[in-house]
């Protein structure tokens, strides 16, 4: 077990999410942009699990065409419920963040508005721009999925380099004699979203730029004159589309008349294939005699009043067409056109034809299953931030076909639920939906056999550690402690956690692939009774095997923090232990466990002599190596990793060992061995979820950002500790070496967590 010194920074969120704003006109008064969501970062919502816990996932893809920086990034969605918790996530190309991964909520509507940030490191190594087609995932633990919608907003700072476009605005009128105000106040919106109030001045012209690509609504206050005359103000068009390196331009125009005007609409109950459609019609009412228009929000199943129109003015009526759940539902107006009225309302009716888009039968195969298999849930994502669409294949022996309607020309990602004991691969990825089109899913059964027989002798290649097929794989399992206090049955140790009984429990219950076996040196270990703990290791060695996982060797050097003060012992212990198993292909040499209060360069000295040592016996077997500062990669002593890529251990088939406690050391470790796992092999044969004294309060929200990370590089693993010691780090409750049984009910909570993340 390690104790660090605690050197554990943060950073803090600096949320900037403003668009670059550029106006050109004299006089210009123009409020900062609002933040506009970058359109062409798609996402999609995702959820597994009971009915007492949910974990969602949000995936997101930049289609912009272009590599996006998201720096200082927002996203935010809407939730049924107020949601405040932490989040991990899959970041792929993108460096992990080092700001805090929480989502707050505010009230929004009769709903509310989460929201989290992203903030990524800037050292050279880093990398916050999403290439591309490139894909990133966050994901959130809840009691329940209340995500409303189909899709999250991503606000990008400074535009992240999406292109943007600009509206110019047209004030197309003199200003009124008894008018004061020296301009006309006019609004930008983006869904329902002021993004910016420009005051424009009377006859005059302003362009406001830095807009993302998108469609926005104009529209103009009224301007009461000293007389009380009411001038109603207009957009045309009030609706603009903005494209990339383009302006586009809405002349402001004002007509005289009494805005006491009124116009009802009545809307019919949501049509049945909108069911699930949160939105409201948008209605747009433009004037027969300007062109000017004024926009209103509609209520399903309603009657809507529209006020503050021109009394005795026609209004055209309009609203655009809702495509959703593969239906396209066309508005229609009875009548199309009424005349505002202060006194008796005219009312129109709003009511809508849904008729299913074009669709094609796409044929989807599933082979391969087992037999036992009777159905598989497909779901297809699109790249449209419409809803995805879920089908289940019934099966028989594991196989089966259904054809599944798609919206025709729509690209879409397929997944499936997953399948015990199976991989899955589509053919293709993604899909293109087209008449004819045959997308196949074949299930292949994980090898069977234990993990030794499926892997055989590992090997490093590259960064990775490798199988007997040149395969990079990840191993997951357990350190013990130290073996002079929680050891083998039948040796001399204090308490008996390792026996026969514990070991089936690590192997077959908990699937285990690796065991470390903590050998100290001192503290009344191996210096004590040197032939006593090289038989007590070996016997281990062997009860791995036995149960085909692998063996992780560890010479366990604390204090004194130096390896070159037990090199001697080193030499000895490792010669014996491998002439007794240079036969062995289950084994992993940990040379130095944590070297503290020394340098590099004296640990790399220790390793380039004591490595030849084991080669003359063992050419096979890969060795970990011990870092700077409590396997640190140096962190805790102020330094980093490139010490160790400046200067590598002069020996092949080596690996690098980081070691990390949860509740002490956050983003700033976090973010060394993501860097270091770049250019050096790594492995982490020590962790734990509470502080770096293996005691207290367990933190494995910090810890499934680590183990997020390993899965997604393939850095294997060992958890600190396997017994049942006092403190919170050891998985067994206080007295199960000696009395048993090795179930569920005698775990700690670290246990609890700790068997899950072995077995999935």
């Amino acid at each position: 077990m390690k104790i660090l010194n605690g050197r554990l920074m943060r950073a803090l969120l600096g949320v900037a999410c403003l668009l670059p704003l550029t106006v050109f006109a004299a006089k210009a008064n123009v409020s900062p942009l609002a933040p506009q969501p970058t359109t062409c970062i798609t996402s999609s919502f995702s959820s597994s699990g009971d009915n007492t816990w949910q974990q969602i996932t949000i995936t997101f893809k930049n289609q912009c065409g272009q590599s996006i920086d998201f720096q200082n990034s927002t996203i935010t969605f809407a939730n049924k419920t107020s949601l405040n918790t932490s989040f991990w996530g899959v970041f792929n190309a993108l460096s992990y963040p080092i700001n805090n991964l929480q989502i707050t909520s505010q009230p929004s509507s009769s709903n509310y508005l989460a929201s989290l940030s992203l903030q990524f490191p800037t050292d050279p190594w880093a990398n916050s721009k999403l290439p591309n087609g490139g894909v990133f995932q966050i994901i959130y633990g809840a009691p329940t999925d209340d995500h409303i919608g189909t899709s999250a907003n991503v606000y990008i700072s400074g535009g992240g380099g999406t292109q943007t476009g600009s509206i110019q605005l047209k004030n197309t009128t003199a200003k009124p004699s008894d008018v004061s105000q020296t301009y006309a106040m006019v609004h930008i919106l983006l869904n329902g979203t002021t993004i910016s109030n420009v005051q424009l001045p009377w006859s005059s012209s302003q362009t406001v730029s830095g807009l993302q690509v998108g469609s926005y609504n104009i529209t103009a206050d009224n301007v009461t004159g000293s007389s009380g005359t009411v001038y109603k103000g207009g957009a045309t068009p009030s609706t603009v589309s903005v494209t990339a390196n383009q302006t586009v331009t809405s002349n402001i125009g004002y007509a005289t008349g009494v805005a006491n005007g009124q116009v009802s609409i009545k809307v019919q109950a949501l049509p049945t294939q909108l069911s699930g459609y949160t939105g409201n019609p948008q209605v747009t009412l433009t004037r027969s005699d300007t062109g000017s228009a004024t926009q209103a929000t509609a209520n399903w199943n309603m009657s809507t009043t529209v006020s503050q129109l021109a009394n005795g003015i026609t209004y055209k009526l309009s609203t655009p067409v809702i495509s959703f759940n593969n239906y396209n539902c066309t508005p229609s107006f009875t009548p199309t056109s009424v005349v505002a009225n202060s006194t008796t309302p005219p009312l129109a009716q709003l009511s809508y034809t849904c008729t299913s888009v074009a669709q094609s039968s796409v044929h989807f195969n599933v082979t391969g299953g087992p037999s036992t298999l009777n159905q598989l849930t497909v779901t297809l994502t699109p790249n449209n931030s419409t809803s995805p669409v879920s089908q289940n294949i019934a099966l028989t022996n594991g196989a089966g076909s259904q054809d599944i309607l798609l919206t025709t020309g729509t690209v879409y990602t397929v997944s499936a639920n997953a399948v015990t004991g199976y991989s899955m691969t589509f053919n293709p990825q993604p899909l293109t939906a087209s008449n004819g089109a045959t997308e196949t899913i074949t299930l292949t059964a994980a090898p069977s056999g234990t993990p030794v027989q499926i892997n055989g002798q590992l090997h490093v290649c590259g960064t990775q550690l490798c199988n007997q097929n040149n395969v990079p794989i990840q191993l997951k399992g357990m350190s013990t402690h130290g073996i002079q206090w929680y050891g083998w049955q039948g040796s001399n140790t204090q308490t008996a956690c390792l026996t026969t009984a514990s070991l089936d429990t690590l192997a077959n219950t908990w699937k285990a692939s690796v065991i470390r076996i903590s050998m100290y040196v001192q503290e009344g270990g191996y210096e004590t009774d040197p032939t006593g703990f090289t038989n007590q290791v070996s016997a281990l060695i062997d009860e791995a095997t036995k149960r085909g996982i692998y063996a992780i060797v560890d010479f366990h050097i604390l204090t004194p923090g130096d390896p070159n003060v037990n090199l001697a012992n080193a030499k000895t212990f490792f010669t014996a232990i491998a002439n007794a198993h240079k036969g062995n292909n289950n084994l992993l040499y940990e040379i130095a466990n944590e070297p503290n209060g020394v340098s590099w360069a004296s640990i790399k000295s220790y390793a380039e002599t004591l490595i030849p040592v084991i080669r003359a016996i063992d050419n096979k077997t890969p060795i970990l190596i011990g870092t700077r500062g409590w396997s640190s990669l140096g962190v805790s002593d102020g330094s980093s990793s490139a010490e160790i890529i400046n200067a590598p251990v002069n020996a092949t088939n080596i690996m690098y060992t980081f070691h990390f406690y949860a509740a002490s050391h956050g983003t700033t470790y976090l973010n060394e061995v993501d860097k270091a796992s770049n250019t050096l092999p790594i492995f982490v044969s020590e962790f734990g979820t509470q502080s770096d004294t293996g005691d207290g309060a367990n933190n494995f929200t910090m810890t499934d950002q680590y183990l997020s990370l390993f899965a997604t590089k393939k850095i294997s693993w060992a958890n600190w500790n396997y017994s049942d010691d006092s403190l919170s780090g050891a998985v067994w409750v206080t007295g199960t070496c000696s009395n048993g049984p090795w179930t569920d009910n005698n775990l700690k909570p670290a246990g609890t967590y700790v068997k899950g993340k072995i077995m999935n």
